[in-house]
């Protein structure tokens, strides 16, 4: 009975020592590994000479990370398990092969949509050209399945069934063009997606868009390549619609954004910025990770990005790993077009806890440690 209730008292002991730093349990620090880039003199884990402004990444589940590199106008894979990385054989050209180049990509789980050439389509890619391509497991080339005249398509997202395809189009007045599992246009309301008209004063167009839980996020940029990266704060914005288009909510951040296009919902154990929002900023003067509360757009905080030295190029995609191949769930992983696009980053960013919270943690198994020894029962002395 005295060992059950000493049990009892540890426990209760134990709970209160570690939660005296509760308060403190999300703080974090971030700490950015650089994993591959095309600049040796980066010290990047892998050099590789066709990262060159990687936009997208996307990777089906256990698959290694497919990263759009739109200089080179073609997408490399990379396999990521704990802190090893390597580079997998195969590189896929995106077409057209002389000009514009692949942006956003997204990965396809239904092999009963999206069929190319007589089989699924594995990987998608927009294209600043208008067109939207596809690999479906066979040969190092993708398949061009639709060119839109006269569109710009710098991002692309999925919905959750993997049925329709959201093409975010910069050029013009700008809009998300959607299409169906046979890459045919959508149809959708009357009014779907239309850009909020705040934003649309504002004289921004979409610039990215992603589904997250059934949600559609598109983020919103001035008109024009000069005019996107040479953006302040106060030059961006955000919109959630339904996946049928039906606006859910807007927010113009007037204050925070500055040509926002990686979107990722942190998981909620992502230290102090658990659970929230995370909007990457492209123009070259703000490249760095705005924390929003999902709920109310308010900004927690942010994150800055290493360019080790580099001058400024843009910060492209952000995305957790899935747990295989392709990263750990609790590893953000970004692309970022160093020195004005001419180069390029993946990286990964990790949170530790903060040394206050190590502390507090080591100052709690401290406390039980020396309450366990003075509970300790008195030796008894060998008889005889």
């Amino acid at each position: 009975m005295a060992r059950s209730f000493q049990a009892v008292l540890l426990t209760a002991v134990a709970s209160a020592a570690l939660g005296a730093g509760a308060e403190e349990a999300r703080a974090a620090t971030y700490v950015q590994t650089d994993l591959v880039s095309d600049l040796s003199a980066l010290g990047a884990t892998i050099t590789d000479p066709s990262l060159k402004n990687p936009w997208g990444l996307s990777f089906l589940p256990g698959s290694p990370i497919w990263v759009s590199n739109q200089g080179s106008r073609n997408s490399t894979l990379y396999g990521v398990t704990g802190a090893t990385v390597t580079k997998e054989g195969l590189t896929v050209a995106i077409p057209p092969s002389g000009a514009a180049g692949p942006t956003g990509q997204v990965a396809n789980t239904n092999a009963s949509a999206f069929g190319v050439a007589g089989s699924q389509a594995l990987f998608i890619f927009a294209n600043l050209n208008g067109s939207i391509s596809a690999w479906n497991g066979s040969g190092t080339t993708a398949v061009t399945a639709l060119t839109t005249p006269g569109a710009a398509y710098t991002g692309l997202a999925i919905n959750q069934a993997n049925t329709l395809l959201y093409a975010a189009n910069g050029a013009g007045g700008g809009g998300i063009d959607v299409f169906n599992g046979s890459f045919a246009p959508a149809a959708l309301p009357a009014g779907a997606f239309a850009t909020p008209a705040a934003i649309k004063t504002a004289g921004l167009v979409p610039f990215n868009v992603k589904d997250i839980n059934g949600s559609v996020y598109v983020t919103y940029a001035p008109s024009g390549h000069a005019a996107q990266t040479g953006a302040t704060k106060g030059m961006g914005a955000l919109a959630v619609f339904g996946e049928d288009g039906t606006l859910e909510s807007s927010s113009f951040i007037a204050d925070e954004l500055a040509s926002p296009w990686g979107l990722a919902l942190a998981p909620s154990t992502w230290g102090q910025f658990g659970g929230d929002l995370l909007v990457g900023n492209f123009a070259f003067g703000d490249s760095v990770i705005d924390a929003l509360d999902p709920t109310t757009w308010a900004l927690e905080g942010m994150i800055a990005i290493d360019d080790g030295g580099q001058s400024p190029g843009g910060l492209w995609s952000l995305a957790f790993g899935g747990g295989g191949n392709d990263g750990n769930p609790d590893t953000l992983f970004i692309t970022d077009g160093l020195n004005g696009e001419t180069d390029g980053l993946l990286a990964s960013i990790t949170t530790v806890p903060e040394p206050s919270t190590w502390a507090m943690m080591l100052a709690g198994f401290a406390r039980l440690a020396l309450f366990a020894a003075r509970r300790r029962p008195p030796a008894i002395a060998p008889v005889g």
